[in-house]
């Protein structure tokens, strides 16, 4: 019996590591594979690369050939073995909605949850995939659930972009389930937030114990942030993006409008939530993508918030296994990956 459960054991180990997390952004496409180990997540493949003009619009895959043939050369390139792959989407293509449904069997938990999808989110079936996860099942028996309808040519889009790269599809996602999956390795027994700031939306996710409660998308990110400063300082958009990454833009008296507009929205979502789910109190704030690096910016959102701000680097949650890849460029990077990390964590609701 001992025998058979180690043989699982290797098996398992064996299948989590063969999984491929895609994150396809707008500006940049990052990829990983990675496994589990006792209190850590370990990256044993990991790039990112531009995303190449012509892929995305809108959030819509339009060259699906071109971007196969990218993706070919750099799986090649970065050694990557793996079989399957996990992929994200964003934006207007995606959308959420909690609901409460009363306690019912599983198998007509499914059924009445597509009829009140496409009535909460007025599409259809046969336009959209739909799918829910249950976020919290109240002490009458009745449940919180997110909905997630994702329009169906999009999945249609990956669907054969996976095809051309000859992997497997293991799941479709939404960026902050991908993010939820994380949790384990945050050690964190209470209710917290991970808020990813990408290039064009800002992601909230708040977790209790490793279960996903809220979530909320503000259509502000880090391009939004480079475009101001580069209207208030009359520089190029390369330029504004390097004075951003360089320098500390909460030293003056006010940070610049944009950044206080995103302050402000963070505040809003995270203060409904606390009216919402006023059960449980918000103790710790993590930052992730690529502008949470910001100099500055971690103490800042934690004086406006009034909530502990950490934002997640390399080390004591996550550790790299790539001889290959200098470890100041992993750090400066890893911010972007997180994403892809969880996504390529997928395997494991696959095995549950």
């Amino acid at each position: 019996m001992e025998m058979i459960e180690r043989l699982k054991e290797k098996i398992n180990n064996l299948q989590q590591k063969k999984v491929i997390g895609l994150d396809i952004g707008e500006q940049s496409i990052k990829l990983s594979q990675v496994e589990r180990t006792e209190g850590s997540i370990q990256i044993n493949k990991l790039a990112i690369l531009p995303t190449p003009p012509g892929i995305l619009d809108e959030g819509k895959l339009i060259g699906v050939e071109k971007l196969a043939n990218h993706l070919s050369t750099t799986l090649e390139e970065n050694e990557f073995d793996g079989t399957k792959v996990v992929s994200a989407v964003s934006g207007e293509n995606v959308i959420t909605r909690t609901i409460e449904m009363p306690n019912m069997p599983k198998e007509e938990l499914d059924d009445t949850v597509q009829w009140e999808a496409e009535e909460q989110i007025r599409l259809s079936a046969e336009e959209a995939s739909i799918d829910y996860e249950i976020l919290d099942q109240n002490p009458d028996g009745s449940y919180k659930l997110l909905l997630v309808a994702v329009k169906e040519d999009l999945i249609e889009q990956y669907l054969n972009l996976f095809e051309l790269l000859g992997l497997k599809a293991l799941g479709i996602e939404t960026e902050p389930l991908a993010l939820g999956r994380l949790s384990t390795n945050l050690h964190i027994n209470k209710t917290f937030c991970i808020i990813d700031i990408g290039f064009q939306t800002t992601d909230i996710s708040v977790l209790n114990e490793g279960q996903l409660l809220f979530t909320r998308t503000i259509n502000m990110g880090g391009k939004d942030i480079t475009e101001d400063i580069a209207e208030d300082r009359h520089l190029s958009f390369a330029e504004a993006e390097n004075y951003k990454k360089n320098n500390n833009l909460f030293l003056g008296d006010q940070p610049a409008i944009i950044i206080r507009n995103l302050t402000t929205s963070i505040y809003r979502s995270l203060d409904y939530f606390q009216v919402e789910y006023e059960e449980y109190e918000l103790e710790k704030i993590f930052l992730t993508g690529g502008s949470s690096k910001l100099l500055g910016f971690s103490d800042y959102l934690e004086e406006q918030i009034g909530v502990e701000v950490e934002a997640l680097e390399l080390g004591d949650h996550f550790y790299s296994n790539l001889d290959n890849i200098n470890q100041d460029y992993l750090q400066q990077v890893f911010p972007q990956m997180l994403v892809s990390i969880g996504l390529a964590l997928r395997w494991e609701k696959a095995n549950d």
